[in-house]
C-alpha cells in the first residue's frame, strides 16, 4: 500500500515538473518573443523618424511656431490638417529609448496635437496683451474719444467668429470703426475685401460716412441681396415695406367683399383678438384686475357712443360702457349685434324700497343688474315715462361661478362664509328681489363659455321672453366695427403683415404651422382653434399676396434676402470678402442669417458681429432673437466679447433699467457703468387726477426743469417718446394753444416761473422765462440709436394701446418665433427698456396712477419701494383715493374708495382722521 503511494506521489511530482517547465520555457519564448517585437517596432520607429524626417523638421519649423498675429480656430484646425497630410503619425513605442535626433521633434508634434487649442488661447492672450501696449497710442488718438479697454480687447480678438456684446451708449459704432481701421491699417484685408453691413439704411448710411472714404463697401442687407441678383443678370423689381403693408391691406379689403372671409375676420376682432380668460385662471384679484386694466374690456355700443360723442362735437353726456369682464363684453356685443335695446349696470327699477331696507350692504344697496333689457320700443331713457315700466323690460344677470356652482378661489369671503357660499347668497338674494317686485330675472353663467353654449342659452331664453332678434350681418358687423373698433382692426392687419413677414423669413408651410399650432399649445384647446382661425384668415390673405406679387412682376424684401441666398448657394454670385462685420446684429433674421452662412461657406471669411440682445425690437420685420442668443449653435466656433461701458447714461437709470430687462431670464446679462462721473435721474411725474390734461402734466415737469435748469433749459434737448404715433395728439388741445402739433414735434410757447420757497414756506414767485421751444416726439422705435438729454416718455399706462402694447404681443407670433423670444411681453420690455435708455441727464416717466401699465408699476415698486399697506385697496392692492367725509356713529372719518372701481373693484375703508397716514392724506388731494 506504501509502495503504490510513493509511485503515484512520484507521477504526480513528475507531471508537475513537467508542467512547471513547459509554463517557464512558455513565458521565456514569449518574453523573447516580446523583446523582439519591441526592438522591431523600435527599428521601425527609428525608420519612420528616419524617412519623415525633413517633414518632421519642416513641421517644426515652419507649422508649430505661431505666428506674431491671433491665431482663430480655423488656424489652428489648418495646422492639423497641415501636421496629418505631411506626416503620417504613429504611435511611440512603450519604453523607446530615445536613439534618434528627431525622436523629441515628433514628440513635439505630438503634443501640438494634443494640447494646440490650450497652446493657441495661450498664444493669443499674449498676443492681445502686446498688441494693445503697442496700438495703445493708436486706440486713443484714432477717433474722436479714445477707445476702452473692452472695445480694444472686441477689436483684437479676430477669430472666425466674434459676437460683440454692447450695451445702449456703449460705442457700438465707435468699436465697428475702430474694427475697420484696425484691419485696414495691419494690412489683414484690403477695403474691398470688408463687407459692413447694417439692417437699416439709416444705419447703413451713417457707416458710409464715417468708413465710406476707406473705400470700405458698406449697405444694408437688402442693398447687397440686390447688387447679387443685379450681378447675376435678374435684375428685380422691388416693392418697398411700406408699399407691402399697403398691398396686404389693399388685399384685406377686397376680401371683406367674400361672407366666408368676412365672418372669420369678424369673429377674430370681436372675440380672437383679446381671447377672453376664465375666472378661475388667475390666483388673485389683483392679477385679475391687471388683466382686465390690459385688456380694456368696453362694448361696441359704448364705443361707438364715444366715438360719435366726440366726432360730433355733442353736448350731451358722454356715457363710456366700460364693463367689467370679459364675458360680459361679449354679451353686451352679442345683444347689441342681435339689435336688442340694453343698457348696463342701471339702478334697479324699485331700488329705493331696496336701499331702504338694505343700509349696510353695500351688496344689496343701489343695486344695479349687469344688463337691462328693454321691450316694445322702450329704452334707458323713454322707459322713465312709461307707466307700467316692469312689464316692458327685463333682466340679465351673469353670473361668475363654474357648474358646481363655485366662484373663482380670490373671490371675497364674508361674514364667515366662503366666496362661493356668500356668492351664491347673494344670487338667492337677487332671485328674492326680483319675485317680490315681479320683475323678469334671466340668467347666464361663466360655465356656459367653457361648454360654448352661451350663445345658445342667450337666444332661447331671450325669444322666450318676447324678446326680438334681429341679427346684423357680416357687412353689417363690418361697418360697425369699422366705426367702433378702427384700432382693432388695423392691429389685426399689422398682426397680420407681421407674420406673413415672419412667414417668409423662416420658410414654412402652413401644414407645419398647423401641426407645430397643436404641439406648442397643446395645454390650452381654445388657443389653438383660435390660432386655426386666424391662420386659415392669414392663408387666405397671403395667398392672394404672393398672386398679386407674380402678376406685377414683384418682389419683396423677404423674396430679395431668399433668391441672393439661393444665387449664393449655387455660385452664380462669387464674393471677394475676407470679413464680414455686422452692425445691430440683434436685428438678424432666419433668411439674413442664410444669406451669411451661404457667403461664409462658399469662400473662408470672417464674421464680427456687433449688437445688443437687450434692445432687439424689430420682430415685425422678421428678427429672431434665438440667432443671436445661440450664436454659435448657428455659425460655429465663436468668441464672445462684452462691451459694459455706457458714456450715455449713469446711475441710478443704469441699475433701474438694467434690473428691468433682466427680469427676462432670456436676456444675456451684462453689468453696464458709467464712462463719465455724471448722475442720469429717473422722474415718476403722476398726474395729479384723470381730469387734467396730459399736456398741463408736460408744463408741471417744465415748470420744475426750469427750476433745476435756468435760462440753460433752451439749450438742452428734450425729446417724447411714446408707443404708437397717435400718443402725441393725447398733448395737443384745441382749447390750449400753449402746446401744438407740428408733424414729428409738439411746439411749446408759454410763461414759466421760478418759484422760490421762503423759511417760513411761504411761496415767491418771479424769474419769468418765456418758452418757446420745439420738442420732438417720436415713437420708441424711430427713436433707437438716438439719445437725448431729456427724455419723457408719454405712455405708460395700462390697456390696449398702453405699454406694453398687448394688441401687437400676440401669442401666435410664437410658432414662427424660437423659444428664446417666448417671455411673456419680451418684445415689449426691450422697447421700454429702449426708452430708458435714451436719457443722458434726466428720464421722466409721465402717467396717471390708477392706470400706470405693469412695467411702471414694477420699476416703481423696486426703485422707489412698495407702496405702504395702508395705502391700498386690501382686495386688488390698487390705490386708494379719497371719496367724502364722514360723520358717523364712530364719529369724524374720511371714505376711500379703490381706483380700481371701474374694473369692479368696490372697496371702500373708513378711516378716523386722528388714524390718517401722511399717505393717504396726500391722496385726499
Amino acid at each position: 500500500m506504501a509502495a503504490s503511494f510513493k509511485i503515484i506521489l512520484t507521477c504526480v511530482i513528475a507531471l508537475i515538473s513537467i508542467l512547471v517547465y513547459n509554463i517557464y520555457r512558455k513565458k521565456e519564448k514569449s518574453v523573447k518573443q516580446k523583446r523582439l517585437r519591441v526592438k522591431e517596432l523600435h527599428t521601425q520607429y527609428n525608420k519612420h523618424l528616419e524617412k519623415h524626417a525633413d517633414q518632421i523638421n519642416c513641421i517644426i519649423k515652419q507649422v508649430l511656431p505661431f505666428e506674431p498675429k491671433y491665431c482663430s480656430h480655423t488656424d489652428i484646425q489648418n495646422k492639423y490638417e497641415t501636421i496629418k497630410a505631411e506626416l503620417p503619425i504613429v504611435d511611440i513605442p512603450k519604453d523607446y529609448v530615445e536613439s534618434h535626433a528627431g525622436h523629441q521633434g515628433y514628440k513635439d508634434i505630438l503634443w501640438f496635437l494634443s494640447n494646440g487649442e490650450t497652446l493657441r488661447k495661450g498664444h493669443n492672450t499674449a498676443f492681445i496683451k502686446y498688441e494693445s501696449h503697442r496700438c495703445n497710442n493708436y486706440f486713443r488718438t484714432l477717433l474722436s474719444n479714445p477707445l476702452d479697454k473692452q472695445q480694444v480687447d472686441s477689436i483684437l480678438h479676430d477669430d472666425d467668429n466674434t459676437l460683440v456684446i454692447a450695451g445702449a451708449g456703449c460705442g457700438k459704432t465707435t468699436t465697428v470703426q475702430g474694427k475697420v481701421n484696425y484691419l485696414l491699417n495691419n494690412r489683414l484685408a484690403t477695403p474691398k475685401e470688408i463687407l459692413l453691413l447694417s439692417f437699416a439704411k439709416k444705419s447703413a448710411d451713417d457707416l458710409k460716412e464715417k468708413l465710406g472714404h476707406l473705400g470700405v463697401e458698406c449697405r444694408t442687407f437688402h442693398s447687397l441681396a440686390y447688387q447679387i441678383i443685379k450681378g447675376v443678370g435678374r435684375p428685380a423689381d422691388i416693392i418697398p415695406p411700406e408699399e407691402t403693408q399697403q398691398l396686404i391691406t389693399d388685399i384685406h379689403k377686397k376680401l371683406t367683399s367674400d361672407a366666408t372671409y368676412l365672418a372669420s375676420f369678424n369673429d377674430f376682432v370681436l372675440n380672437g383678438l383679446r381671447p377672453i380668460k376664465q375666472e378661475n385662471e388667475f390666483n388673485s384679484y389683483k392679477e385679475y384686475i391687471a388683466y382686465l386694466k390690459d385688456s380694456e374690456f368696453e362694448s361696441l355700443k359704448g364705443m361707438l357712443s364715444k366715438k360719435r360723442f366726440h366726432k360730433n362735437d355733442s353736448n350731451k353726456t358722454l356715457s363710456n360702457e366700460y364693463v367689467k369682464s370679459g364675458q360680459e363684453c361679449y354679451i353686451a356685443n352679442f345683444l347689441f349685434l342681435h339689435g336688442v335695446e340694453y343698457s348696463y349696470e342701471t339702478l334697479y327699477l324699485y331700488q329705493k324700497e331696496i336701499d331702504a331696507n338694505e343700509r349696510y350692504d353695500k351688496h344689496k344697496k343701489r343695486y344695479r343688474p349687469d344688463f337691462t333689457i328693454y321691450l316694445n320700443g322702450y329704452n334707458e331713457q323713454s322707459i322713465k315715462t312709461c307707466a307700467n315700466p316692469e312689464d316692458n323690460l327685463i333682466y340679465l344677470e351673469h353670473y361668475g361661478i363654474d357648474e358646481n356652482g363655485d366662484t373663482p378661489k380670490f373671490f371675497d369671503k364674508k361674514d364667515g362664509l366662503s366666496s362661493s357660499e356668500h356668492y351664491r347668497s347673494i344670487m338667492q338674494w337677487k332671485d328674492e328681489v326680483h319675485k317680490l317686485y315681479r320683475t323678469t330675472l334671466i340668467k347666464s353663467y361663466s360655465y356656459e363659455f367653457t361648454r360654448k353654449t352661451i350663445e345658445e342659452n342667450l337666444i332661447k331664453q331671450l325669444l322666450k321672453h318676447g324678446v326680438k332678434l334681429s341679427p346684423k350681418s357680416n357687412k353689417e358687423i363690418y361697418a360697425i366695427l369699422q366705426e367702433a373698433y378702427s384700432k382693432e382692426i388695423d392691429a389685426v392687419v399689422t398682426l397680420i403683415q407681421t407674420f406673413i413677414g415672419l412667414f417668409k423669413s423662416n420658410n414654412q408651410s402652413f401644414e407645419e404651422l398647423l401641426q407645430k399650432n397643436r404641439d406648442l399649445f397643446s395645454y390650452d384647446h381654445n388657443l389653438i382653434v383660435r390660432n386655426e382661425q386666424l391662420i386659415e384668415v392669414i392663408e387666405r390673405i397671403y395667398n392672394q399676396y404672393q398672386s398679386e406679387l407674380k402678376d406685377k412682376q414683384k418682389i419683396d424684401f423677404n423674396d430679395l434676402i431668399n433668391q441672393a441666398k439661393e444665387h449664393t448657394q449655387r455660385n452664380d454670385f462669387l464674393h471677394p470678402y475676407k470679413y464680414l462685420i455686422v452692425d445691430e446684429f440683434q436685428d438678424i433674421s432666419i433668411n439674413r442669417y442664410e444669406l451669411l452662412n451661404a457667403i461664409k461657406k462658399q469662400r473662408y471669411c470672417k464674421l464680427f458681429a456687433v449688437g445688443d440682445d437687450w434692445q432687439s425690437i424689430y420682430r415685425f420685420t422678421g428678427s429672431d432673437l434665438t440667432l443671436f442668443k445661440r450664436f454659435e449653435e448657428y455659425f460655429g466656433h465663436t468668441i464672445i466679447k462684452k462691451i459694459e461701458t455706457t458714456y450715455r447714461f449713469a446711475e441710478p437709470l443704469i441699475g433701474i433699467s438694467s434690473n428691468f430687462i433682466l427680469k427676462n431670464p432670456n436676456q444675456t446679462k451684462k453689468e453696464l457703468r458709467a464712462g463719465r462721473n455724471a448722475h442720469t435721474e429717473v422722474v415718476f411725474e403722476y398726474e395729479k387726477n384723470g381730469d387734467q390734461p396730459i399736456n398741463q402734466n408736460l408744463l408741471d415737469i417744465l415748470q420744475k426743469l426750469y427750476l433745476e435748469y435756468g435760462d440753460t433749459l433752451a439749450d438742452k434737448s428734450i425729446t417724447l417718446l411714446g408707443r404708437y404715433n397717435h400718443d402725441i395728439d393725447q398733448l395737443v388741445s384745441n382749447i390750449n394753444p400753449i402746446v401744438q402739433k407740428d408733424q414729428n414735434y409738439i411746439y411749446v410757447n408759454t410763461e414759466l416761473k421760478e418759484v422760490e420757497v421762503d423759511n417760513e414756506g411761504n411761496t415767491i414767485r418771479d424769474n419769468r422765462l418765456s418758452l418757446q421751444k420745439k420738442i420732438d416726439f417720436m415713437t420708441v422705435h424711430k427713436a433707437k440709436g438716438l439719445e437725448s438729454d431729456i427724455v419723457i416718455l408719454i405712455n405708460c399706462e395700462t390697456g390696449k394701446y398702453g405699454f406694453p402694447a398687448e394688441l401687437s404681443d400676440d401669442k401666435i407670433l410664437n410658432l414662427l418665433l424660437s423659444g428664446d423670444d417666448r417671455y411673456p411681453n419680451g418684445e415689449e420690455r426691450r422697447a421700454f427698456y429702449v426708452a430708458m435708455t435714451r436719457a443722458k441727464e434726466k428720464f421722466y416717466f409721465l402717467a396717471n396712477k390708477s392706470r400706470q401699465s405693469k412695467f411702471l408699476t414694477e420699476i416703481y415698486a423696486e426703485h422707489i419701494g412698495s407702496q405702504q399697506e395702508a395705502v391700498c385697496c386690501e382686495r386688488c392692492e390698487g390705490e386708494l383715493r379719497f371719496i367724502k367725509d364722514i360723520s358717523n356713529r364712530f364719529g369724524l372719518s374720511k371714505m376711500f374708495g379703490c381706483t380700481n372701481l371701474k374694473y369692479g373693484c368696490d372697496y371702500t375703508t373708513f378711516i378716523k382722521n386722528t388714524e390718517l397716514s401722511p399717505l393717504l392724506a396726500l391722496n385726499q388731494n
